[in-house]
């Protein structure tokens, strides 16, 4: 399964990748908008994958690789789907070289897009984006393709109906 758009490719996550990932996901420009702290280890990284696979394999999201001239520069979660409000959960992560050029917009955009590939034979009605308050770029992606924001906190909560999609 592939997404592909003028510049990127979006594909699921696999155990090759781990070790740019462990790299993305410690460097302290990313670290401080999630959740996972900053020292993962290998094995943490590969578990966490296990977990994404598992949930793309239930039909329940997943772990996209976001490729740029085939280096992994970043990925898209899917997560948390919930049968009975037909809700996902969207994350993001992006290597700091890379902000600032489109290319998380342009990936997002082709996920949303896709969303019957990414998770098939489930139907979305609102995929959900919990921000940082720090993180001002990731308001603005969002907003940018077409979420509104709901809540504001610690967490800023964004959502965005699936027939509202930008074309």
């Amino acid at each position: 399964m592939q997404i592909k758009t003028p510049r990127l490719l979006l594909r699921l996550v696999n155990y090759r990748d781990v070790p740019a990932l462990v790299a993305l996901l410690n460097d302290p420009l990313v670290s401080q908008y999630n959740d996972y702290g900053d020292k993962l280890t290998q094995p943490e990284v590969r578990a966490m994958l296990q977990a994404d696979l598992e949930e793309f394999y239930e039909g329940r999201g997943g772990r996209f690789v976001i490729q740029y001239e085939e280096e992994l520069i970043g990925t898209l979660g899917l997560y948390d789907y919930d049968i009975d409000t037909k809700h996902i959960h969207l994350g993001i992560e992006l290597a700091p070289r890379f902000w600032r050029q489109g290319l998380a917009s342009e990936a997002l955009s082709a996920a949303l897009h896709a969303l019957e590939q990414l998770v098939p034979d489930r139907e979305i009605s609102w995929v959900i984006g919990k921000v940082s308050q720090e993180n001002t770029g990731c308001q603005r992606l969002l907003q940018g393709c077409g979420f509104k924001q709901i809540n504001r906190g610690r967490l800023c909560v964004f959502e965005l109906h699936t027939s509202q999609l930008p074309v």
